[in-house]
């Protein structure tokens, strides 16, 4: 009884139940399908683009911060960045070191600087007088050359126009600007506002031996305060901090052994050139060209005023022939030994490096002229360590 009557209520469904459980023609499930993807891809390129949005815009806050640090204490941080470089240095002396002698790191730092003094010392006892003579005639040939240079185009209205534009340290009559011994922006000088106590007690001598032994310490124990910055940074982000200091260590060891092969091959060359045409001090001379080479592509020009004012004073063949010279081994520099170095250390195109010793001159001085190329190096390789690569279909 029960039996017949629940199967007459199986049997006798609602015929709008039967509709509603009737599967969908396929052409619209297709349709549905193809919705859903389109959308999915819509969302996914739209997370894409919030993403890099996000990564640009914490790449600028993170610029207008550090610029903000740098404005208020950047002599500071050219005194710790110049410690840094010290520091790369001697880290990298030791690793050469330690692959031949099975010493440990801070005992590679000392055997090195041990013999770094020796060697300077028997230089200097060897032929410390010559040198020091040498330079002194150097510099008083090149003061004489800059106060008649300065004399001539004083008389000239236009010369003197071009005068009061030029710091007075380069023979001028300017006496501030973004060389000279104030910077932009109200007094950013040599060592700024924050290193006053610095300059006022030591001097720039004393700031040197600062940045000596800082560089020092840290290269005895890289580690040590490596692990401190990282203390200091959230747990969620240590891992790529870690990997910013990795890459930043990277990025300034290869610039530093780039830049250091490239002033040796620059002064060496300029000291052969000078002597086979006759030069006299043409060792300082190939010193100060070397040295002048640590500012990328600008470097290579402040290096061979001194060399062009003696020649001029010889007579204006020895200036040309002096200016070919010069030329040559820009040349030589640029198209042989640049392309070589950047394959193995860092590559940066040359307007951004001309544009940023501009920037960082104006801002800090001549410590932001001089460190204005392993700066922007430094930047460049965590602006591309923070940002995904540029799909080639939206390359310009």
């Amino acid at each position: 009884m029960f039996e017949g009557r629940t199967d007459n209520t199986v049997q006798q469904a609602p015929p709008g139940t039967q509709r509603a459980r009737s599967p969908q023609p396929d052409g619209q499930v297709l349709a549905s399908a193809e919705q859903i993807a389109t959308l999915a891809q819509a969302a996914q390129k739209l997370e894409r683009i919030a993403r890099r949005f996000y990564q640009l815009a914490l790449a600028v806050v993170a610029a207008l911060c550090v610029g903000l640090f740098i404005y208020a204490g950047g002599a500071v941080v050219m005194v710790v960045f110049a410690a840094a470089l010290v520091a790369v240095v001697l880290h990298g002396a030791a690793r050469l070191i330690c692959r031949v002698l099975p010493v440990r790191q801070w005992v590679a730092v000392v055997l090195f600087l041990a013999g770094f003094v020796g060697s300077v010392s028997l230089v200097v006892h060897v032929s410390g007088p010559e040198l020091v003579t040498q330079l002194s005639h150097l510099y008083a040939a090149l003061t004489h050359e800059r106060d008649t240079l300065h004399a001539a185009l004083d008389k000239n209205p236009v010369g003197h126009s071009v005068l009061n534009h030029i710091p007075r340290f380069f023979g001028g009559n300017q006496t501030s600007g973004p060389l000279g011994s104030e910077g932009a922006g109200g007094g950013m000088d040599f060592a700024g506002s924050m290193t006053n106590v610095l300059t006022s007690t030591f001097g720039s001598a004393g700031t040197l031996v600062v940045i000596i032994i800082a560089g020092v310490y840290f290269a005895l124990s890289p580690h040590l305060y490596a692990n401190g910055l990282l203390r200091l940074v959230p747990t969620r982000y240590r891992g790529s901090a870690r990997e910013l200091i990795r890459t930043t260590a990277h990025v300034l060891s290869a610039w530093v052994a780039g830049q250091m092969l490239d002033m040796t091959v620059v002064g060496v060359l300029t000291w052969v050139g000078l002597s086979l045409l006759g030069m006299p001090l043409a060792f300082p001379l190939g010193l100060v060209a070397g040295m002048a080479n640590f500012i990328p592509y600008l470097g290579t020009f402040i290096g061979a005023v001194p060399a062009l004012l003696i020649a001029l004073s010889i007579s204006p063949r020895e200036a040309l022939m002096v200016a070919g010279l010069y030329a040559f081994i820009q040349a030589f520099e640029g198209y042989v030994m640049s392309p070589f170095i950047q394959k193995r250390a860092v590559s940066m195109p040359p307007a951004l490096t001309i544009l940023s010793q501009t920037i960082f001159g104006a801002f800090l001085g001549m410590w932001g002229f001089a460190f204005a190329s392993p700066i922007t190096a430094v930047l460049l390789a965590v602006i591309d360590h923070l940002s995904t690569p540029l799909p080639e279909d939206e390359q310009v």
